[in-house]
Order: structure tokens, then sequence, then C-alpha cells
């Protein structure tokens, strides 16, 4: 068909702007061919796209001051971790809010309501390693940064003047310090308390009847628990207990004298403790010895300045309760806390009676408990979940992208896809499967996925398949532990094909389907077969990539119709962790993985009559969980992740050189990564987001493919 004038100008505008865009992102003086040892290394950046496709609440422990009563008696709690979280009882209904959307914030929480109710909290930004501060003004959040010098903000404590004025206790991780912010109405005045060897932390605020400050905390560097306070002209400081291992989780509160009461943790006689200043000297006593008690101390005084105590019993898991009736300790078990320790947070209401907010860690749920004069309520209030582990990617027909992963919270395994306009999510397994997923797209675009299931009854590899209307479960092979390290494949008929790690016997395997599972153990020299990835040939031949820990070397097995042929790709050092094989048009294979000797992400790719390695990246530790793919001429792209900058990284080869990109450093970001070029040769890329328990998207702005190719297409 003649192109017109018109047509023929455009094209050759649009060749002429290509040419320029190229010729500043891909050097025309290159040679093409696939990558050799020693190329340069190109520095680029595209257009890339950032998504959340799975993002439920992630927090950490709830902080000794995290629940707070107000004039009311009706509760509000503030936590974080992935973001800042504040939630209400507004008398009918619990209300939920995010006040700082920021990623990495929102630990170590301390709350305080002012005269109005208005509440005000203090807290860390883990991405920026800063102390932060937020209030609601009455119509709106105002958060401020109070101190960003340094690695700063953990284990805040928070206290409001009767100005309503923000004092603030914190840890200096860098210096080791015990450091203390006041606002003077216009400005935070900072200083340093204490810093005599590694200091400060548990620290828990109190301010007396003058609103001058005092501060339990930890000494690291002697061990012991300390006590200080602003007398108005210098701060005075003491040792409260010496004895070994003393003043972990302190709690402060100061009685109707002024004089302070702590609350801690012993973590040498694993004993939860009590200290009071009767006016002469520190009175110290244990209301509570029996099993690993004390974790996660907040203290309240009573009426008559008697100590009620919140903590957890690592012993039994659950939260306890200790009362001091003006003789002796009570205690008493309130509910299930969870596998490991955390804080509480308590308050009394206006009988008297404790209410107390804690993080159970198992269920990853905020919970809140309260006594009624007989018996303990207690309710979830906040949920929150780990998804994208194990992250798999796979393209459609339509290059529209599908996921597999991990959600920790399920203990399942989840399958996300884009639907043109937002992500739909579906959990295809649950009770503790999951792990080690691999996902393919047959010819109606549907999804197939193999994946490990870890329960302690099974440990099998198992497949799933949608119909178009559900899943189909099966289990591939059960005898031993086996199925971890998983790579599927479809062949021309979308009946598929695994590879896989037999932790029982130390082989690797491979399982294909034929109107029945089929299994064969393809290396059983050694402790082999962990880190598989598995690609089909043309003539539907397995090939699969793989580690062998028994030499730590890099290995190679392909099927040539009557046996498997194996070899050794690379011995040099610990290589072969995190491989990812694709094959080109002449069916050569070429594989990522990472050198653990050197930290370094490596490429190896066969000439046709040798192996060819070579290093991509050494910019730090580098190379972990690596993804291949290969364009349309053939040439390798490989994404990974950045350990030592916590970051997504993505490396392309242009026909002369590396470029090598990084993709997503916000956090700590780029584990599981699963790589996959649509028919643009437009990189995707899923993964998992450490610091907020997300699962991410990366893809590039098609805007230019969009704009040239339908005119160079012409």
């Amino acid at each position: 068909m003649r192109k017109t004038t018109s047509q023929i100008l455009m094209l050759a505008a649009a060749l002429c702007l290509l040419v320029i865009i190229v010729s500043s992102v891909f050097p025309l003086d290159g040679v093409s061919g696939a990558a050799t040892p020693g190329s340069p290394r190109i520095e680029n950046q595209l257009d890339w796209h950032i998504q959340c496709v799975d993002c439920p609440k992630g927090f950490s422990a709830t902080g000794a001051h995290s629940l707070a009563l107000d004039s009311n008696w009706r509760p509000h709690v503030m936590y974080g971790g992935d973001h800042l979280y504040y939630a209400r009882f507004d008398g009918s209904f619990w209300v939920y809010d995010t006040i700082d959307p920021a990623n990495g914030v929102g630990r170590f929480t301390s709350l305080a309501l002012d005269t109005s109710n208005r509440p005000n909290a203090s807290y860390r930004d883990d991405v920026n390693k800063d102390l932060k501060f937020i209030k609601w003004t009455g119509s709106s959040w105002e958060i401020q940064t109070v101190d960003s010098v340094g690695d700063v903000g953990s284990f805040t404590s928070l206290a409001l003047d009767t100005a309503n004025n923000p004092h603030i206790s914190y840890y200096d991780n860098a210096q080791g310090d015990l450091k203390y912010a006041s606002w003077t109405g216009s400005a935070w005045n900072i200083e340093t308390v204490d810093s005599t060897g590694d200091v400060g932390r548990y620290n828990s605020l109190a301010l007396d009847g003058g609103g001058y400050p005092g501060i339990s905390y930890f000494d690291v560097t002697n061990k012991d628990l300390k006590y200080t306070r602003w007398n108005g002209s210098i701060w005075i400081t003491e040792v409260v207990d010496n004895a070994q291992g003393a003043g972990w989780y302190t709690s402060l509160a100061l009685d109707s004298q002024d004089r302070p009461h702590i609350s801690y943790y012993n973590y040498y006689s694993s004993d939860l403790k009590y200290a009071r200043w009767n006016g002469s000297a520190w009175v110290l006593q244990t209301p509570d010895s029996a099993g690993i008690v004390g974790y996660g101390t907040s203290l309240v005084l009573d009426s008559s300045d008697h100590a009620h105590i919140s903590y957890l019993d690592h012993t039994l898991y659950q939260l306890k309760y200790a009362e001091w009736n003006g003789t002796t300790w009570n205690t008493s078990s309130i509910a299930s806390a969870g596998d490991i320790t955390g804080s509480s947070s308590i308050v009394l209401d206006q009988s008297g009676y404790p209410r107390i907010l804690h993080r159970h860690f198992t269920e990853r749920y905020i919970q809140y408990s309260e006594w009624n004069g007989s018996v303990w309520s207690t309710i979830p209030l906040d949920y929150a979940a780990h998804v994208g582990r194990y992250a798999s990617l796979a393209l459609d027909a339509n290059n529209n992208p599908h996921i597999s992963y991990h959600d920790d919270i399920n203990l399942g395994l989840k399958y996300a896809r884009w639907t043109g306009g937002i992500w739909s999510t579906l959990i295809v397994d649950g009770a503790m499967v999951g792990l080690d997923t691999s996902i393919a797209i047959d010819s109606a675009n549907l999804p197939h996925i193999s994946y490990y299931d870890s329960t302690s009854s099974a440990d099998d590899l198992k497949y799933a398949r949608w119909t178009g209307s559900a899943w189909n479960l099966q289990s591939v092979d059960t005898p031993g532990l086996v199925g971890e390290y998983t790579s599927i494949e479809l062949d021309h008929l979308n009946n598929p094909r695994i590879s896989y790690y037999d932790a029982t016997n130390g082989d690797l395997k491979y399982a294909a389907w034929t109107g029945s599972w089929n299994q064969v153990a393809v290396d059983s020299a050694g402790d082999v077969g962990q880190h598989t990835s598995l690609a089909l040939d043309g003539n539907e031949y397995p090939r699969i990539s793989y580690y062998a820990a028994s030499n730590a070397n890099l290995k190679y097995a392909r099927w040539t119709g009557s046996t498997w042929n194996l070899e050794t790709v690379d011995s040099a050092g610990e290589v072969g962790w995190y491989t990812s094989l694709a094959l080109d048009g002449n069916d050569y294979p070429h594989i990522s993985y990472y050198n653990v000797t050197h930290a370094d992400l490596v490429y190896a790719h066969w000439t046709g009559s040798a192996w060819i390695t070579e290093t991509v990246d050494s910019a730090g530790d580098v190379g972990w969980y690596t993804s291949i793919d290969l364009d349309t001429q053939g040439y390798p792209h490989i994404s990974y992740s950045d350990v030592t900058n916590n970051s997504l990284k993505y490396a392309s080869w242009n026909g002369a050189a590396w470029e090598i990109e990084t993709v997503d450093n916000n956090g700590q970001v780029g584990w599981f990564t699963s790589l996959a070029l649509d028919n643009l040769d437009n990189p995707h890329i899923a993964y998992f987001d450490i610091a907020n328990n997300d699962l991410k998207y990366a893809s590039v702005n098609p805007v230019m493919q969009a704009l040239f190719v339908p005119l160079l297409r012409r």
C-alpha cells in the first residue's frame, strides 16, 4: 500500500526523534551480539512506573504508651510500621485512619491526648531514620520531623505539659545516646541527656508537677536500669537497679508526690521487676517470676498510687496483668499474646479498671482487652499481613501481568492479575502453602502455578490450575520432603512441566503431566537441585539450571530425548544461587545467578561450543533473587536485588554494554524479583517490599512505544 506524503513526513520525524533517543540511551557504535566478559557498563534510567499490587497494613509491636483514654473514657490508639495508623472508639464503632501515609513510618509510637482530647504522637521514620511528631489540629493532621541528625527516633516516649507542648525522649541509634526534645512554642529544643556508653534504649518519659521531665532507660554498656530527671538547671542521673540485665522495656509513672515508679524486665533472671522511690531510697520488687515473664511492660498508677502493670509471659505466650493492692501483687493471664515478644500499653478507666493494648504476633493483629470488674474481654482491633514473598510473574497474550505469591497472614498461596484497570487478587490455597511459587500462563490466558506445601504433615510439591471458574489443586510429588525451588513451564498442549528439589534425597527432580504425573530424578550426585529454573527448547525438551550444594557449583541439565546431559557451568567459588534460565532462538541457554563468594550478579551463556561467564554487577552485595528474560534480539535482561542499598535493580544488554539502573529504592525493596518482557521488549517486574511487607510491580512507561511504534509499523 502506498504511503501519503503526510505519512512519510510523520514517519521520518518519528525516526529522527527515535534515533536521537536511542543514541542518547544506547551507543550506536556498539557491536551487536551476546555479552562478553569485561563488557563496559552504562548507567541508564528508564521511565519506571511502580504499583502496589497487594498492600495490606503492616505494623510493629505497640509501644508502652500507644493507648490513651479521652475525657469520655473512650480509647484512642496509635500504631504503625509501614505507615502510621490511628484508631478511636466513637462510642458505637471503631474508626480507623491512615494519618501518615509515608513508607516505613510508625514504629515506636507514643500517644498522648491534649486537654481538648486531640491526639499527639511521636514515632520513628525507618526510611529516613528520623524522629517524627504528629498532632491533630482540630481540622487536619500536622506532621513534623523533630530530629533528622544521624539515625534517631527509636524507643520514643511522649508527654504533654499543661500548655499542651510536647516533650519526647528517644534513642540515638548511631551514637548510642539518650536524647530529649521539647517544643518551645515555636521550635524544637534538642539535647543529649546521657552519652556515657550505649544508653537510652527502652526509655520512658513522664513530666512532674512543674513540667520537668523524668526518664527511665536501659544502660546497655553496664546492663542496668537508670533514671534521670531535670531539676530546672541540670540532669541528675542515677542507677536504679544494677543487677545484670535489669532495665529492658521500662515504663515510668510519677505518683501524686512526683515520685518515680518503674516497671521493667530483667533479661538475665527472666523476671518482671518494679522499682519505686520512697523519698529516700529505691525499693525493688519482683511482681512475677513464674517463667520468662516481663517483656513489653507498661505501667500506670491508680488514685491510691498503686501500680498496675501489663506485660508478656514468654513461657506461656500470654498477655498478663499484675496489680499491687497495697500488700501483695496479684497476677492474672488475659489472652494469648502470640509466639514472640512485643510491647503492651495499659490505662485505667473511670472505675480504675485496666484496659490493655497489645500486638498479637502470630496472627498479626492489634488486640484490645478490657476488665469489667469480673471478666476480661479481648477483641482483635486491626489486622496486618505480609504478602509478596516468593513472587513469580508471567504475562498473558495481551501483556497483562499475572503474579503468584505467598500470603503470610493466611499462610497460603495467592494470585493477582491486572484486569486492565485494577489488580484482582485471589487466595488459591491455604494452610502453610505457597512457598517457592512459579507461574505460567496457558494459551487461554489462564494461570498454572507450582508451589511448595510446607505443612509438617505434607512437605509436598503442589500444582494449581485455574479452570476459568475454580482452582484445581493437585499434589504432584509427596514422598519425603519434596517441592522446594519449583519452576514451571507449559508445553504446546498446556501440560505443565516442573523442576524442583527433593530435600530428603538431595536430588534435582522433574515432573511432567501426561494424563498423570510422572516424576524422575535428574541429578542425584550429592546434594543438588536447589534454586532450579526450567525452560523448554524447540523440541519441548526440558532444560534446567540449578545449584549443587555439595560442591557449591552452578549446574545445567538438558534432556536429549533419551538421556539427561549434566554439566557444570561455573565452579569459581560458591556460585549458583538464585539461578534463572532463558533460551534464545538457537536454544542456547542464558543464566543469571548470584556469586556468593564475591556477592556479585553473574551471567553465563552458551556460545554453541563453550560457556562464557561474566560479572554484570559487583557494586556492593548484589545479585540476590535474579530473574532473566531475552528480548527479540536475544539480548538478556535481568532483575535482581541490591542488598547493600536495599533496592531493586535492572540490568540489560544493549549489544555492546550492560546498562544498569535502580528501579526502586524506596525503603527496603527488591527481594523475590520476577521479570518478564512484553512483545515490545518492555520489562515488567514483580517483587517484594520488605519494609512494608507488600507485593509490588514495576513496568516501563509505554508512552514512547505508544507514540512511535504505530508510525514505524505503517
